[in-house]
């Protein structure tokens, strides 16, 4: 793969699990979570719903803007990357890998699979990371 094509692909990756993630999944957690209607969340790994949201709004929604941005792109992606593990071997942890109609493990497990791509290639040349590192 020549140099162009690998950052247009972390740019794709990017851009395409960061837009999917916010507005699928993180953005009505964010609205929820300042809505100041009750919270009703999952308790998950002993953890209060409030808290417990605030982590998944953590990964979901603020990580995917720097992932978006391509900013700091490795250390927010951990947090995505951890929020979809939870999802898929813990909140999803009984229900099957593949949606039958109902909830499954499939979408976690596809999220966790891009996640882990985009930390292992980077944020690639379109980015603000490459931006600021002073690398034209």
């Amino acid at each position: 793969m020549s140099h162009s094509n690998f950052d247009i692909t972390a740019l794709i990756l990017r851009l395409g699990f960061g837009l999917n993630m916010i507005f699928g999944h993180g953005l009505g957690k964010f609205l929820k979570l300042f809505s100041g209607a009750e919270i009703k969340f999952p308790s998950i790994l002993g953890l209060s719903p409030t808290l417990g949201l605030s982590l998944a709004v953590l990964g979901e929604f603020i990580a995917c803007i720097f992932i978006i941005l391509g900013y700091k792109t490795k250390y927010a992606v951990v947090f995505s990357i951890v929020t979809m593990a939870v999802a898929a071997f813990i909140a999803h942890g009984d229900d099957p890998w593949f949606s039958r109609g109902g909830s499954s493990k499939e979408m976690a497990v596809l999220y966790l699979i891009g996640f882990v791509s985009i930390y292992f290639i980077g944020s690639g040349k379109f980015s603000l990371d490459h931006k600021l590192s002073g690398s034209f």
